[in-house]
């Protein structure tokens, strides 16, 4: 079966999974969902780390897992402050792509310090996507408005990049990437925040409209970011469960920046509450 042929079918079987238990299955079901992509995330990043012993990995995504949900047990108070921090955490990581490609990929860094910083990423991935569907009003919704935000502007930047792309946004990272290619991404979203603004009944239209391109381009740093953690362990897949996409890293690289993003807008903001 070809390479493109695994992508349709893979999608097929995921697209009606992941709306289901986004928008119809109970919190209990979608809590566990969760926590197998950052127990399978978890594994794939401790690859990517260069640990070489299966068990060693195991139990690494079992620590990952097991930290990011007791991140969830928390007070309400000490989780936003968590989630307001991981916004910081990712502008310096947007800081650094844009002025320090090289020195990223090029920096030699302890095993042990790979394995801390995907606790951090995993574990803000998972307390901002826990938050969202469980605690916010319209949790699910807003969820889903996320997922298709992140989808909008990468199908935006890779069509738009390709009818005119011509200007690198990364090319030390990702050379197919294009500043074009990204801008028409992000007006993508920013038309689809306009009318997704009238039915998620959001006051504020143009605050709004201001985080979700802002939560957008985040996205695209994301996805650079585990491109990055890539190149560094010279593989082309962080994984191979997903025929014909890769692993679970290669799937929710844009989600885990965009998701503690657009969380902690939406406390700093207040918009969704």
């Amino acid at each position: 079966m070809s390479s493109l042929a695994q992508r349709l079918l893979t999608a097929v079987v995921l697209i009606p999974l992941v709306v289901w238990v986004v928008l119809f299955s109970s919190d209990l079901v979608y809590t566990v969902v969760l926590a197998v992509i950052v127990l399978t995330a978890g594994y794939e990043w401790a690859a990517l780390s260069g640990v070489q012993s299966a068990f060693r990995k195991n139990i690494l995504a079992i620590i990952t897992v097991a930290c990011a949900y007791l991140l969830s047990l928390v007070n309400g108070q000490i989780e936003s402050v968590i989630i307001s921090a991981g916004i910081i955490f990712w502008l310096l990581v947007v800081i650094l792509i844009i002025t320090k490609p090289k020195l990223l990929l090029l920096l030699k860094l302890k095993q042990c310090l790979m394995v801390l910083l995907g606790l951090v990423v995993l574990g803000l991935t998972f307390l901002s996507l826990y938050m969202l569907r469980i605690n916010f009003h319209q949790g699910p919704e807003l969820l889903m408005y996320l997922l298709l935000l992140i989808w909008l502007a990468d199908s935006g930047a890779y069509f738009v990049g390709r009818a005119i792309g011509k200007y690198k946004l990364s090319p030390v990272i990702s050379p197919g990437k294009t500043i074009e290619g990204v801008i028409g991404g992000l007006l993508a979203c920013f038309v689809f925040a306009f009318f997704a603004a009238d039915y998620l009944n959001i006051e504020n239209t143009l605050i709004f409209l201001f985080i979700s391109v802002f939560v957008a381009f985040i996205s695209v740093y994301g996805d650079l970011f585990e491109s990055l953690m890539k190149r560094r362990a010279q593989v082309k897949d962080s994984g191979s469960i997903l025929p014909g996409h890769g692993g679970v890293l290669d799937r929710i690289d844009s989600l885990i920046a965009a998701a503690p993003t657009f969380v902690a807008c939406a406390l700093l903001t207040k918009i969704l509450s």
